[in-house]
């Protein structure tokens, strides 16, 4: 086994003194670099020794020196890439100060142990000793927290640059813990693992050397982390409580005589009940925190996490909280109050608009006189409300509304203010953790004031305007009826202005009637589509030449009197044939009334390629191509005064998108003015198709 031991040792030394060369021949001459060269030759002289160990078992006193100078190494370069976290963090320098200090202390221990002066030899191995093994298995622990600290002190896209310095090391530091651990348990050494320790250890020279090679600076980007530094103090607490019972355990179990095995059991279990409930338990995490703030961090509260988290839950939607209770909610918990109340400014004054896990007071509105809503809006002030009550001139001798000094527990009261507007009020009361209201609590909930009443004022402009869309809508429905309602007018009021000149003409009253009975039919088509209002309720197959055949007959009692000129027999598209009708009477109306007597109007279409292209020219005035951008298709822009509605464009493009076709518009002023539709055709079974299809389906 002593052959073993030397050749695993030998390996480590000859490995890390070869990665020492390595890096001494790429230094740059900076601290840290320095560092780590030097915790790589310690570990390389830690093999040397102990392999000279293995075949010497008396040199026990030089090798409990290497293997502390070894560990000392390493923490000391770890410490180091932690200094600019420790400078912040009081916690954290006082870990690292601990764990360098506890190496310097075994030093000093080992030496007196054996004397000053006296011989260096002892028989056995480092870690026989109860005495060495104890703060060898605690510098490991150590280490292994501190590495904890480096990586998760990384921002995530800088880890990689660091991660296997962490891997290397913490192989040896592990190796460590598990070799003293088992020693503790079992009162003896593991000499198997003890032989094996120096191949393991040489296993973590190359990801070393990897570290090394990205990090010829090492000037690695930590950052401070209150989550970070509460998890590890956490873990620190609880590892040295079950240290504690351990200890308590052992000690029982030695001098407690026939019942120490029962008492340790007892022991044992009833301190891991009680650890369960401390880990489980709010309160004491709540006040655990409360103190690792006050005492490590020289701020209370860590702004970006606050303010992120913030971000995050007003962004939620999944809570079942109106919006107004989660704006309570989020600045509740980010100074850790149990409940809240929000008043928002309504009609009869500052109404309650959220109770978050607190009952309502009756009579909650606060009237907009109120001298707490002038010294709100003045002021733009934090009440604390035990301070109000303490030393009322500082709030210039305000009193609270009856609504607000009946909540119990009442804490502070935050003003929401948007665009330099107080619209709103909020209440917290008092967190469980209890403490006076600070400047920073002041500052922060300021803060958060005016990001939550953004947040409720945005919440507010979007209701606002998504009822503005409704009333939209039914106003463009109410339009859309009065276009129609106006082409039927136009027609009857025909009829009428002729009926006294022509009534007793047969052909008239057949033109009366058969305008009478094609209105009638245009209202009930009017009211069936205002019932469903959906177009695929009321599609057809429209043959296109037939309709825009009976389009231009119905636009023939006006001049210019529109032209023909057609290539689309036998082309169908599925459609609401009304629909497609009025589209295409209005385009031909419009260039009718844009159009002088003696001019062109021209109905044109043609089928290719599985599409109907449709285009209506006149000859007329013409439009700007600011007044096709701008106008035209916007409802209720019109260019007729009193003639037009402004909403006939609107309904054209409208159809033409919800078919899936394309509408463009050319014009000149003074030249005349072209539309042009393209709708896709749909295909028409023959009869023979159908029945052909009803034979193969029986």
């Amino acid at each position: 086994m002593a052959l073993i031991g030397f050749a695993s040792y030998a390996v480590a030394a000859v490995v890390f003194a070869l990665a020492a060369l390595l890096l001494v021949l790429h230094w740059h001459s900076d601290l840290r670099g320095g560092l780590l060269i030097a915790a790589v030759s310690l570990t390389a002289l830690w093999g040397a020794v102990l392999a000279w160990g293995a075949l010497n078992p008396g040199a026990v006193v030089v090798a409990e020196v290497a293997e502390l100078l070894r560990s000392g190494g390493w923490l000391v370069f770890i410490s180091a890439l932690l200094a600019p976290v420790s400078r912040l963090n009081g916690w954290l320098r006082a870990l690292s100060i601990m764990t360098i200090a506890l190496v310097g202390i075994s030093l000093l221990s080992v030496l007196m142990r054996h004397g000053m002066n006296g011989p260096v030899s002892m028989q056995g191995i480092p870690g026989d000793d109860l005495s060495f093994a104890v703060p060898a298995l605690a510098l490991a622990v150590l280490g292994l927290i501190l590495l904890e600290q480096l990586l998760r002190s990384l921002p995530a896209e800088n880890r990689a640059s660091i991660r296997f310095l962490c891997i290397g090391v913490g192989i040896i530091l592990a190796y460590d813990v598990y070799l003293y651990s088992f020693r503790l348990l079992y009162q003896q050494m593991q000499i198997s693992a003890w032989d094996a320790r120096g191949l393991v250890t040489a296993l973590a020279v190359p990801m070393i050397l990897i570290a090394a090679r990205r990090n010829r600076e090492w000037e690695v980007p930590v950052f401070l982390s209150r989550e970070v530094v509460f998890q590890t103090t956490t873990l620190l607490a609880v590892g040295g409580y079950l240290l504690m019972v351990a200890l308590g355990g052992y000690y029982v179990r030695d001098f407690g005589g026939t019942w120490g095995a029962f008492a340790q059991i007892v022991l044992v279990a009833g301190a891991l009940i009680g650890l369960l409930l401390l880990l489980v338990s709010e309160p004491i995490r709540r006040r655990f925190r409360v103190l690792i703030n006050k005492h490590f961090f020289t701020r209370k509260y860590d702004y970006r996490e606050e303010w992120l988290r913030l971000t995050e839950r007003l962004a939620e939607a999944q809570d079942d909280l109106t919006p107004y209770e989660r704006a309570v909610r989020v600045v509740a918990d980010v100074v850790e109050s149990p409940a809240g109340l929000l008043w928002r400014d309504g009609d009869q004054g500052f109404e309650l608009s959220a109770s978050w896990r607190i009952d309502p007071p009756a009579e909650a509105t606060i009237p907009r006189d109120a001298s707490l809503v002038t010294f709100l809006r003045d002021s733009e002030w934090i009440v604390d409300v035990a301070e109000l009550d303490a030393i009322p001139a500082r709030y210039r001798d305000m009193q609270l509304p009856d609504s607000v000094r009946r909540v119990p527990a009442a804490w502070a009261i935050v003003p929401l203010l948007y665009q330099q507007t107080l619209t709103g009020i909020l209440l917290l009361t008092r967190p469980r953790s209890g403490g006076e209201i600070k400047w920073e609590d002041r500052d922060l909930l300021k803060t958060l004031g005016k990001q939550v009443a953004s947040y409720l004022g945005q919440h507010e402009n979007a209701q606002a305007l998504a009822q503005a869309r409704q009333f939209e809508a039914f106003n463009q429905l109410t339009a859309f009826l009065m276009h129609d309602l106006k082409n039927l007018i136009a027609q009857q009021s025909l009829i009428v202005r002729n009926a006294d000149r022509h009534k007793h003409n047969p052909a008239f009253v057949d033109d009366a009637f058969a305008t009478i009975g094609d209105s009638v039919k245009r209202m009930e088509h009017i009211l069936e589509y205002m019932q469903r209002r959906r177009v695929s309720h009321l599609s057809e197959q429209v043959d296109v030449h037939h309709l825009l055949v009976e389009a231009v007959s119905r636009c023939a009692d006006r001049r210019p009197e529109p032209s023909l000129e057609l290539d689309v027999r036998g082309a169908h598209i599925d459609t609401d044939r009304e629909a497609f009708a009025m589209v295409v009477i209005h385009l031909l109306r419009n260039a009718q009334d844009a159009t002088p007597e003696e001019g062109m109007i021209l109905l044109a279409a043609r089928e290719e390629g599985g599409q109907v292209t449709l285009e209506v020219r006149d000859s007329g005035s013409g439009m700007s191509e600011a007044f096709i951008r701008d106008g035209l298709f916007k409802p209720f822009h019109t260019t007729k005064s009193t003639k037009g509605m402004g909403i006939g464009a609107h309904q054209v493009r409208e159809f033409t998108q919800r078919h899936g076709g394309q509408l463009t518009v050319t014009s000149q002023v003074g030249e005349g003015t072209t539309f042009r539709l393209t709708l896709p055709t749909s295909a028409v079974e023959s009869p023979d198709d159908e029945a052909r299809v009803s034979g193969q389906g029986l």
